[in-house]
């Protein structure tokens, strides 16, 4: 087992726990897969698996269909190494020289992009006789990292001359493929198309052409390449506004915390950090043992819902770093009720998307900054695991 259980979580008195259901990210990677298809899928897992907990969320995409993963540093490789993961691993970002050593022992795949890090580690390589295979990033207008258009033509001399590299594959990265029709994508496109060719005619034999993201798999069939990167749509986290709704996909993060203490508390009395809440009329106030060290955002405070009971009740007052506070007048509750941050419960549901929007922020960031003190309970793990 890779996580808690919930009677785990409760013997070692933790008050607030993520639930992730592992068969969610399996059917929303075989729904990509079959959307993606022929292109393969690269199941992205940076960021803790974007909060939802490595290496099980690694395997439930593998089972799902992916082929590959991808991360974004080398320790993350490494902790999937370490659990058994045999699956590819891609690096997004170069790492510090230091971590070249570690990546080839490994056997991740790394992104190259500067001539200093290609070089050493074509050399590092080459002192294992075993060259690398790598894939090259190329900046097609989000200018973030990789080869500008300009560079692209002394890079290609460099690769040719560095017998420690092998191209695997050259990809980029979209930056407004949220917003579907938005002109900068075929920018980007006509771009990437453009560079590749080039290093088609320098000779560069490569197998993979990747710059679709969630966004770009599901509404942008022309850039599937020969794989496509999903990362939050795996979890059933919509790209984009104007994409929600347009795959069949399934939330697979649940936030949840127990009722700690229940008091009355008159009228006219102001709740938590600030006393910006004021109770109009005596009501039973519920203290959540859960705040932003957890993840919950303090800008959700007098903003956000939860559920309690199958019902909605608003935050009243602050949120803490571990508590925070819901009026829920004189309706029952009663300590060591589920209190439902992010999720389910009865008919009522609160989504990442929501949350999102109230904090002004995306749904990924709200799931990827679940902590790490949160314990991760995982339903619907399998004995078997593909490698």
């Amino acid at each position: 087992m890779s996580g808690y259980s919930i009677a785990e979580v409760r013997e070692r008195g933790h008050p607030v726990w993520a639930e992730v259901d592992l068969e969610a990210i399996r059917h929303n990677v075989m729904t990509l897969t079959s959307r993606a298809a022929p292109a393969e899928v690269m199941g992205v897992v940076k960021g803790y698996a974007y909060g939802h907990g490595n290496p099980a969320c690694a395997r439930a995409m593998l089972e799902g269909g992916a082929t590959r993963l991808g991360v974004a540093r080398v320790a993350e490789g490494l902790h999937l190494r370490e659990a058994g993961i045999e699956a590819p691993i891609h690096v997004f970002t170069e790492p510090p020289i230091e971590g070249i050593g570690a990546l080839l022992r490994y056997d991740l795949t790394p992104t190259v992009y500067t001539d200093a890090f290609a070089a050493a580690l074509s050399d590092a390589a080459l002192a294992r006789s075993a060259p690398a295979a790598v894939h090259v990033k190329l900046d097609t207008g989000m200018h973030r990292v990789g080869l500008q258009a300009g560079e692209v033509d002394d890079a290609l001399r460099s690769l040719k001359a560095l017998t420690g590299l092998r191209v695997e594959g050259v990809w980029s990265h979209l930056a407004v493929a949220d917003l579907p029709g938005h002109p900068f994508t075929r920018k980007q496109i006509d771009l990437f198309e453009e560079l590749t060719a080039r290093f088609e005619r320098a000779g560069i034999d490569f197998a993979y052409r990747h710059i679709a993201n969630s966004a770009a798999t599901l509404s942008l069939a022309e850039s599937h390449y020969d794989m496509v990167r999903a990362g939050g749509a795996c979890y059933g986290l919509w790209p984009g506004e104007d994409l929600t709704g347009t795959a069949d996909l399934r939330p697979a993060l649940a936030l949840r915390a127990q009722a700690s203490m229940i008091k009355t508390v008159p009228a006219g009395e102001r709740l938590s950090y600030g006393l910006h809440y004021e109770l109009n009329e005596a009501s039973r106030i519920v203290t959540v043992p859960a705040g932003y060290a957890d993840g919950y955002d303090r800008g959700l405070s007098r903003s956000a819902d939860v559920i309690i009971r199958g019902t909605r009740h608003h935050v009243s007052g602050t949120v803490c770093m571990d508590q925070f506070m819901v009026d829920v007048g004189r309706a029952g509750a009663e300590v060591g009720d589920v209190v439902t941050l992010i999720g389910s419960d009865g008919k009522e549901r609160v989504s990442a998307e929501e949350l999102a929007a109230k904090i002004g922020t995306v749904n990924y960031e709200v799931t990827a900054r679940v902590a790490s003190r949160v314990p991760r309970v995982y339903l619907g793990e399998r004995t078997s695991d593909p490698k």
